[in-house]
């Protein structure tokens, strides 16, 4: 079993729409869990009245490979007719070259020929792309923490994608999981990895609820309103004067002689 990455319609750039097939998976597990809710009663035990639900979460161990050694990953499309980014023509044969053109060497058999030059064969094989590796090692790190300029606020702005995976048998894709989100993505170098890379991924399936505006009734914007407003201020309750108000002289002996 093998799987595929995709994100994006495949209309826009390679930033915001692309597919990556997984050479090789050695792992992949599916966790589906969820929690329901628990009220003591006095008979010492717990009841229930709903469920929730966690999002599933999908775990990945994959090896992409720098040469494809395959000869129709070509033919793997998602449903539109998209191709994955790391996909090549079968590798070209092996050849073997000699240096030495001298009509001689032409003409005797190489058991014999052999003994009559130095000369070494060279061996030509497809190269490594190593370079298309570093490109997927950076379109799988922008689908976590990508950005993306909003020209109307002339800001950057979070460019987390949402995932499709597929799983493919051969050329077919198929049992595809929508609204995946990756919540860690892990790169492992060794001695032995060489062009491969080696990535441990974690996606979590989630479910958007948009905002909506909407007006609110009159019947209940007014008291909102009111409790909103500002309150006059009425001096503290304790009776002593608020901050800035002069006392209220209460001497009746002063009042008498202040009427006079």
């Amino acid at each position: 079993m093998s799987l595929m990455i995709s994100w994006g319609d495949g209309t826009g750039d390679i930033d915001t729409s692309g597919r990556i097939f997984l050479d090789a998976v050695t792992a992949y597990t599916q966790s589906h869990t969820g929690k329901v809710s628990s009220h003591p009663i006095d008979g010492g035990s717990n009841i229930s009245d709903h469920f929730i639900r966690d999002n599933s979460k999908f775990n990945i161990s994959a090896v992409i490979t720098a040469i494809d050694i395959s000869t129709d990953t070509y033919l793997i499309m998602d449903p539109e007719g998209n191709t994955a980014i790391n996909t090549h023509v079968a590798p070209s044969a092996v050849s073997v070259e000699s240096t030495d053109n001298s009509v001689l060497r032409r003409l005797i058999p190489s058991s014999i020929g052999q003994f009559f030059s130095d000369v070494k064969p060279i061996v030509i094989v497809d190269s490594a792309k190593e370079d298309q590796i570093e490109q997927i090692r950076g379109l799988l790190k922008n689908l976590m923490s990508g950005v993306l300029f909003n020209e109307k606020t002339s800001q950057f702005d979070p460019n987390i994608q949402l995932v499709t995976l597929y799983e493919f048998d051969g050329i077919i894709l198929r049992k595809p999981e929508y609204n995946l989100v990756m919540t860690s993505m892990i790169f492992r170098e060794d001695q032995n990895t060489g062009y491969g890379l080696y990535c441990n991924f974690t996606f979590e399936q989630v479910t958007f609820a948009p905002l909506k505006k909407t007006t609110i009734p009159k019947d209940v914007a007014t008291p909102i309103k009111k409790k909103s407003e500002s309150k006059a201020t009425k001096g503290n309750q304790d009776g002593t004067p608020d901050v800035g108000t002069a006392p209220k002289d209460t001497d009746p002996l002063r009042q008498a002689k202040q009427n006079d």
